[in-house]
Parts: C-alpha cells; structure tokens; sequence
C-alpha cells in the first residue's frame, strides 16, 4: 500500500515500505513548459529584433521590458503566483535596460547576462559545497515537494549532484553566448540563441529528472505521473500534520 508520511518535530514518520509519489503528467510538464519558453524566450526575441529593426536597441529594450513587466502583472491580477526567479529575472532586467539606455550598446544588452549566468552557476556550485543547496529551495518554486521527500533527497545528495549538472548547464551557456556575440550577426544571434539556450535547458531538465527517478527506483520509491488517485488526509495522532496519501 503507499506509504504515508507524516512530518512531525522529529522528522518524517514512515508507516510503510512500499512509496508512492504523484507527479503532474507529462503531458501537463510539456505544455506548461512549451507555454514557458514561448512567452519568456520566443516572443521576447521577436518583439526584441522586430523593435530593433525599426527603431534601434532602445525602443527594442524598452518594449522588451514592458512585455516582461506586463507578463508579471498580468499574472499577479489572475491571482497566479510570481515566483522568486520571475521577480529575479525583473530586477536583472532592469539593470540590463539602464546600462543600454546609458550606453547605447546593443553588445552590452546581450553580454550583462553572462554575468549573470556565472554568477548563478557559482552560487549554485557553492551553496552546494555548503551544504545548503540552492537547487533545494528553487525546487519548491516549480514542483512542490512534500517535506519528508526533500528531506530524503537531501540525505541522498540528489541536490548535490544536480547541482554539478546545471553548474555545468550555466557555463556552457555563458561560454556559447560569448562565442555567438562575437561571431554572429545580431539577427543570427537572436535566432540562435532563442532555439540552442531552451535546447541545452531542455536537455538538463531531463537528464534532472532521469537522475531524480534513479535515485527513488534505489529508495523502493515508485513514480505516478499523472493524475493521482483519489486523495486523503490521514492524521497520526502526537506526531504532526497528515500528508495528503494515495488510496
């Protein structure tokens, strides 16, 4: 039967051997992942090179930014909420158009990221040198992880090791935007840049997820992706708050 999993002061409480954890679907992780990358990678970029070519980088920058904003706000009146790398990626952005508007430099534009990208690699590797994955907290902000599952993947150095994958993700990024501003036209590079960096994330996310399936498959924990069962709460008394099981 699944397993259910309490979290209590003393930890989480296993009352079985046999663990179940529901996934979203496939399908629902394609979809809501093609809508991401359409509206914060595609789009941007066209509206970016369409601006450009017809009155240069700060009405390109300018317009940019309000999509970006504007995409925040909308979702904020929808009562959705704006998660930590949404708000992060803004005040980035916002850096980025004062520094073009300053300068003028389209090279600029397209080259403050990078710092940003090594930036985030070297956090992610060393907060999880640390100890302290920052991997671990920017989980939550895309699939929710019960209490006592994060617990056990932090046992295992699951979020250790990803972090050393998408270490590496980040610098192959930033070395491939650095190559491509210095060897491609802008218009190449928009192009580029908009299919190689979803591609090269895309590729991380799944070998992510291939890795996190290995290390429950070594935990007799079994995956069900999809719509799970109907759900229960189940309370154990002087031990804390029921998690939602499988029945």
């Amino acid at each position: 039967m699944p397993a259910v999993i309490s979290s209590g002061k003393k930890g989480p409480i296993e009352l079985s051997t046999d663990h179940v954890v529901h996934m979203p679907s496939v399908r629902e992780i394609a979809r809501k992942s093609g809508f991401t990358l359409m509206m914060s990678s595609f789009i941007p970029m066209g509206i970016f090179y369409t601006s450009y070519s017809l009155s240069g980088i700060k009405l390109a920058v300018g317009v940019t930014i309000a999509w970006y904003y504007a995409g925040m706000i909308f979702r904020f009146l929808r009562g959705k909420p704006v998660i930590g790398a949404v708000m992060l990626g803004a005040g980035l952005l916002t850096v980025r158009a004062i520094v073009t508007f300053w300068t003028g430099s389209a090279f600029l534009y397209f080259l403050q990221p990078v710092a940003g990208t090594i930036a985030t690699a070297t956090a992610i590797s060393l907060t999880a040198m640390t100890g302290r994955p920052l991997l671990d907290r920017l989980a939550h902000d895309f699939c929710p992880l019960p209490e006592g599952l994060s617990k056990q993947l932090r046992e295992n150095s699951f979020f250790r090791h990803i972090s050393l994958v998408w270490t590496m993700t980040y610098l192959i990024n930033a070395a491939g935007t650095i190559w491509l501003l210095t060897n491609a036209s802008l218009g190449g590079f928009l192009l580029l840049k908009s299919v190689l960096s979803p591609c090269l994330t895309g590729c991380t996310v799944v070998i992510s997820i291939l890795m996190f399936k290995r290390v429950m498959r070594r935990d007799n924990v079994t995956i069900r992706w999809g719509a799970a069962k109907r759900l229960v709460e189940v309370d154990v008394p002087a031990a804390g708050v029921g998690v939602p099981v499988g029945v």
